[in-house]
């Protein structure tokens, strides 16, 4: 198995581990056969689906990433970081976007492309950092704002994203929401806290207490 690593392409470092992520296999729904995942990376989480009788194809960045998720998928290639559209249009039941839009500039430009890949009716699966988050804000409060290798502070990071901002972005797409999920810091005390308040409030305070901006869309 490979252990985690760095890819300095383009300039950038990213860290790639090599874990199955549960919060994003909790947003797969059950129908949908063809399914692309952009930044897969080694394709941990996407080999689960693979195993399950899907058709799972990856694009990333890293070649080295990529050697390991040919394995696990259908297909996997190494693309440029300007590719519009790595698959073809119309041609995905569903597409995986697990911490990518982010990295990007014009994002919101490069959704709209990547929505175009998914048929009618199909789902897309996002993920991004909460910048609204509880301890994002205290930074701001402060005046600082940290540069750090993985998170909300990855210093890779091009767009500040939020759930209102996101969901804009998607509808503009042609993408309507099928629902948010939540995900909490990883620190026992700080998910526990953050779950407890955002519950409490009726998800009023979502905005502040999730990790992360998780959510479940359908092509129009």
């Amino acid at each position: 198995m490979p252990t985690p690593t760095t890819s300095v392409e383009s300039g950038k470092t990213y860290v790639y581990p090599d874990m199955v992520r549960q919060n994003i296999l909790r947003m797969i729904p059950p129908d949908g056969l063809v399914i692309g995942s952009i930044g897969c990376g080694y394709a941990t989480t996407e080999s689960v689906l693979a195993s399950q009788g899907r058709e799972v194809h990856g694009v990333d960045l890293s070649a080295q990433a990529i050697e390991v998720a040919k394995t696990r998928l259908a297909s996997a290639r190494v693309v440029a970081p300007d590719e519009g559209m790595p698959f073809e249009r119309e041609s995905l039941d569903g597409l995986i976007l697990a911490d990518v839009i982010e990295h990007l500039p014009m994002a919101w430009n490069r959704l709209s492309l990547f929505a175009e890949m998914v048929k009618p009716g199909g789902w897309v699966v996002i993920s991004v950092p909460n910048m609204r988050y509880c301890e994002a804000l205290g930074t701001l409060i402060c005046g600082e704002w940290p540069e750090h290798p993985t998170g909300i502070f990855d210093e890779t990071h091009l767009q500040v994203m939020t759930h209102r901002r996101l969901l804009r972005w998607c509808e503009g797409a042609g993408l309507r929401l099928d629902r948010w999920f939540d995900a909490y810091h990883y620190s026992f005390y700080k998910r526990n806290i953050c779950r407890v308040v955002n519950l409490a409030s009726f998800r009023l305070l979502r905005g502040f207490m999730v990790f992360q901006v998780m959510g479940r869309f359908r092509r129009i």
